[in-house]
């Protein structure tokens, strides 16, 4: 068995945590959004995956056991380029890049801004092209108790599937655990704030940027993720019988390798085993 390693590296803004593990190739993974979220989300996957690639799990800045509060941040700026600060003080000249959801949107900007730092490109269930703000994305009110957020883990599963009593209980842990760091209820109000106002948001949606990534890469998401523009996607994908390059949409990646899982926006907690082998069969050139 694979052993995982949680680490802590202090970078210009503060204080990163972030869960290694493996040997070889390096794969950065990157969380999604919401102040509850951490590296741990990708706790099922880590250990397929680093049987084969040296996994980087990082709490992007503002989120789990790093610092949570800075004074110009969180912003989308701010986080792409502590991503690229991370690797340097790893000693990561380039890695594959895995994101799911908002890590998804930040890893699409770091393949479009430094294409030299990226191998390949994996977008797992990403953000960045739905227009307005997925639901639950903002402020919470209060924070949620244990019970809460067990009942969210489970209520996030789609309906093909029941999650598992052990990864509710573990994402649930993981997640408490996130919300009780010093300043995390506000932790992401800056970005909160670009992603909240259309003017702002705008300036760092995909559609322009997406059509222009030159790395290899993976999309995939679920028939049940109901952000945009995947019911779209599912729709088209359906009628081309999977061939994407002929798309009508400008903002599909050219040349990615497209695929729809029978999960909801958590591919990677509904079929982790498949997940993996989706992954690494991409990784290692078994697939185009």
């Amino acid at each position: 068995m694979t052993k995982k390693h949680e680490k802590f590296i202090d970078l210009s803004l503060g204080r990163r945590r972030y869960l290694e593990a493996g040997n070889g190739t390096p794969l950065l993974m990157l969380h999604g959004m919401g102040i509850k979220n951490s590296a741990d989300t990708f706790e099922p996957i880590i250990e397929g995956l680093a049987q084969q690639f040296h996994v980087y799990a990082l709490d992007m800045l503002g989120w789990g056991k790093g610092v949570r509060t800075i004074p110009e941040g969180p912003t989308f700026d701010l986080i792409v380029d502590d991503i690229r600060e991370f690797m340097d003080e790893i000693g990561i000249a380039k890695a594959h890049v895995a994101g799911h959801s908002a890590g998804g949107w930040m890893a699409a900007h770091l393949a479009y801004q430094s294409p030299g730092r990226v191998i390949k490109l994996i977008l797992m269930n990403g953000a960045g092209l739905n227009g307005t703000p997925s639901p639950g994305v903002g402020a919470l009110a209060k924070l949620p108790t244990p019970d809460e957020l067990r009942e969210a883990v489970r209520q996030s599963f789609s309906g093909a599937s029941e999650a598992p009593a052990a990864l509710v209980e573990s994402q649930a842990k993981a997640q408490f655990e996130a919300l009780s760091q010093p300043g995390a209820q506000h932790s992401l109000d800056a970005l909160l704030h670009q992603m909240l106002t259309p003017a702002i948001r705008a300036r760092y949606m995909l559609q322009r940027r997406i059509g222009k990534i030159s790395v290899p890469a993976l999309v995939f998401w679920g028939t049940g993720d109901v952000m945009d523009p995947y019911p779209t996607w599912t729709r088209e994908f359906e009628a081309l019988q999977g061939d994407m390059s002929k798309s009508s949409k400008p903002w599909v990646i050219p040349g990615a390798r497209c695929v729809l899982l029978p999960t909801g926006h958590n591919s990677h907690w509904e079929i982790p085993e498949h997940t993996v082998d989706l992954m690494t069969d991409f990784l290692q050139g078994r697939v185009a």
